[in-house]
C-alpha cells in the first residue's frame, strides 16, 4: 500500500487502548470478508464494537467503479472473530470522489467526513458531519472554519466524545512535512484554529494517521521521523494533562506489529485486540490487521528448598497485637509489569518475618496502578499485581487463609499522576494487617 492511499484517509478504530507498555503476538491478516484484493484501509470501530467501518480504495463496486478512487464501506461483527461480508455504504456518502470517514460518535448517529463538498464536482480539505435518521444519512455539512491547503496529504480523527479533532497536515507551523495539530469544538460546533502539537511530537519527517483512545488519554499515529521498522511506523503517547498540548516521550509499537512498509492507525477494541492497516498485507496492497494484547504473565512461584539439617528450636516470641488495622509494608513494580521490583522484597521478607512471629496476624494485600491507559485494563492489571503478592507470600509459607487479596485499579493514587514520579509510587501493592481470633 503506498502513502498516497494512506494519507488522504484514516484509521480511527480507538476503543479501549492498552495501558501500559504492551506485549503482543498472533497478528492475523482480516479475512476477504473485510479485505479484498483492492486496497483496504481507514477502519473505523464503532462503540460497541459491533460495526467496522473502513475504506475500499479503487474497487469495482464503489460508486464510480473501479476508477472512482475511495470509498467508505461498512462489516458488521458477528463473532469476536468473524465479520459479515462488506457493504459499500452509498450515497450521500460516497460520489466518485475520495471518501473517507474520520469519525464516528458514541451512539453511532453521526459520521465525521475528513472533507467538506464545495461544488457538486470539488471538495476541500476540512470536517464534515453527517447524521443517521430513520436509517439514512443525510448529506454531510461543513463543520470546520479554518482554511486547510490545498496540498500535500490531509487527515483528521474526531474525538468519540466529538469535542477536538486531531488533524495531520502540513500546516505554516510544520516542522517537516505533515505535522499533527490539535482542533477544538468552539461555542457554535465548529471546529476552529488549529495549534501545533510541538517538537515532542512532531519531526522533520511526517506524522499521520492520528488515532485516539475513547477516554482521550492515548494518542496513536504513523512517523517516519523517528526510525524504526519500515516507511512509517506506528507510536503511542500519553496524554498528561487538560491543556492537550502537554504530551509523554513517543513509544514505537515494535517489530510485532510495525514492517518494512507502511503501518499506521492502531487502536484496540473492548477485548485488547488491536486492529490497524498495514502494506504488507497478504490479499492485496494494503490491508486491515489484528493483533493480540497479551499481558506480562505472573512471576513463577518462588520454591523454598528445605535441607535436612534439623531446624532450630523456636524462639520465644513476645506477642505483637496492632492496635488498628494498619499497613505492613508494600511493593512497587515497574510500567504495566505484574514482577515484584527486586527492591521491594526486602519489604516482603520483613512481612514474612512478622507474620510467622504472631499467628494471629491476617493481611488483606491490595493493587494500585498509574491512571495511563482504560480503567478496566488497569482494574485487572492491579488484581494481577496483588496476586502477585499473595503467592511471593505463600511460596514463603504464610498460609492462604491468611491473605485476602483486592484490585483497586487506579482509584487510590497516593501521589500525582502527571509526572513519572508520581507514576511509579502509583503502581505498587500495600500489605495492610489485622488481628482475626
Amino acid at each position: 500500500m503506498n502513502r498516497f492511499t494512506i494519507a488522504v484517509l484514516l484509521f480511527v478504530v480507538s476503543l479501549n487502548s492498552f495501558a501500559q507498555k504492551a506485549v503482543f503476538e498472533n497478528r492475523v491478516v482480516l479475512s476477504d470478508s473485510v479485505n479484498s484484493r483492492d486496497d483496504e484501509s481507514a477502519a473505523i470501530l464503532s462503540a460497541d464494537g459491533k460495526t467496522l467501518f473502513f475504506v475500499r480504495s479503487f474497487h469495482a463496486g464503489n460508486v464510480g467503479g473501479a476508477t472512482g478512487n475511495q470509498d467508505i464501506w461498512y462489516s458488521t461483527r458477528k463473532s469476536k472473530d468473524s465479520w459479515s461480508a462488506a457493504r459499500n455504504i452509498g450515497a450521500p456518502l460516497n460520489d466518485k470522489f475520495h471518501n473517507a470517514a474520520c469519525g464516528i460518535s458514541k451512539d453511532g448517529n453521526r459520521i465525521y467526513l475528513n472533507a467538506i463538498k464545495v461544488r457538486s464536482d470539488k471538495t476541500v480539505p476540512g470536517i464534515s458531519v453527517s447524521e443517521k435518521k430513520d436509517g439514512k444519512w443525510s448529506d454531510p455539512k461543513a463543520v470546520s472554519t479554518y482554511p486547510f491547503p490545498e496540498k500535500g496529504f490531509f487527515q483528521v480523527f474526531v474525538s468519540f466524545d466529538e469535542t477536538v479533532a486531531i488533524v495531520s497536515f502540513e500546516g505554516p507551523a510544520s516542522m517537516g512535512l505533515e505535522d499533527l495539530y490539535l482542533v477544538k469544538k468552539d461555542a457554535s460546533g465548529n471546529f476552529a484554529e488549529p495549534v501545533s502539537l510541538g517538537d515532542k511530537l512532531n519531526t522533520q519527517g511526517f506524522e499521520t494517521s492520528p488515532v485516539l483512545s475513547p477516554d482521550g488519554k492515548t494518542l496513536y499515529f504513523s512517523s517516519n521521523g523517528r526510525g524504526g521498522q519500515g516507511d512509517g511506523d506506528i507510536f503511542r503517547t500519553s496524554r498528561l494533562d487538560d491543556s492537550w498540548l502537554n504530551w509523554s516521550v513517543p513509544q514505537n509499537l515494535g517489530s510485532k506489529i510495525n514492517t518494512n512498509g507502511f503501518d499506521g492507525s492502531f487502536s484496540m477494541d473492548s477485548d485488547s485486540i488491536g486492529f490497524y492497516i498495514s502494506g504488507e498485507g497478504n490479499s492485496g496492497s494494503g490491508d486491515i490487521f489484528a493483533i493480540n494484547l497479551v499481558p506480562p504473565p505472573p512471576p513463577p512461584p518462588v520454591v523454598v528448598i528445605k535441607d535436612t539439617i534439623p531446624p532450630p528450636p523456636p524462639p520465644v516470641v513476645v506477642k505483637e497485637e496492632p492496635a488498628r488495622v494498619d499497613t505492613f509494608s508494600q511493593a512497587l513494580f515497574e510500567f504495566n509489569s505484574v514482577v515484584i521490583r527486586e527492591d521491594s522484597k526486602e519489604g516482603l521478607n520483613t512481612v514474612v518475618s512478622r507474620l510467622n512471629k504472631n499467628k494471629l496476624y491476617k493481611v488483606q494485600v491490595e493493587g494500585h496502578t498509574d491512571n495511563v491507559g482504560p480503567e478496566a485494563y488497569n482494574q485487572k492489571l492491579s488484581e494481577k499485581r496483588a496476586n502477585s503478592v499473595r503467592q511471593y507470600l505463600l511460596a514463603q509459607g504464610i498460609p492462604a487463609k491468611n491473605i485476602k487479596v483486592q484490585g483497586f485499579g487506579e482509584l487510590n493514587p497516593i501521589a500525582t499522576n502527571d509526572s513519572d514520579e508520581g507514576r511509579s509510587q502509583n503502581r505498587r501493592v500495600e500489605i495492610k494487617y489485622f488481628i482475626s481470633k
